[in-house]
């Protein structure tokens, strides 16, 4: 399963103060991160994602789950989308936005090609 590990100071509550919905378009790519719903006791949380990739849509869930020194976000099981290029690089965009608006660094991924520098 798709995944990128952030490190540093990251948590759900500081994330659902600063999401914001965006939307990065790259050739035939659009990426949109659309709503962001946090678990009551702030053990999880979803990121509402579309993907179009070539005329193909995905609508998907990323999951954000807490970890000792940061987050750990993936793709929500549940949702399972066909695991595309595109859905890779809404994984890894979300996680840059998530990166620059806390300070956080990237750990451990399978997505390293990825990801954002």
């Amino acid at each position: 399963m798709p995944h990128v590990v952030l490190e540093g100071p990251i948590t759900i509550d500081g994330v659902a103060r600063t999401f914001a919905p965006f939307v990065a378009r790259d050739q035939d790519l659009i990426i949109k991160a659309e709503r962001f719903y946090r678990e009551k006791d702030a053990r999880a949380a979803l990121v509402e994602m579309v993907v179009v990739e070539a005329g193909h849509t995905q609508k998907f869930f990323i999951q954000l789950s807490p970890r000792e020194s940061g987050l750990t976000v993936r793709l929500e099981p549940l949702t399972d989308p066909e695991k595309t290029t595109g859905v890779r690089r809404a994984l890894a965009r979300l996680a840059h936005a998530l990166c620059a608006a806390s300070g956080a660094s990237y750990g451990r991924s399978n997505i390293e090609e990825y990801l954002i520098r």
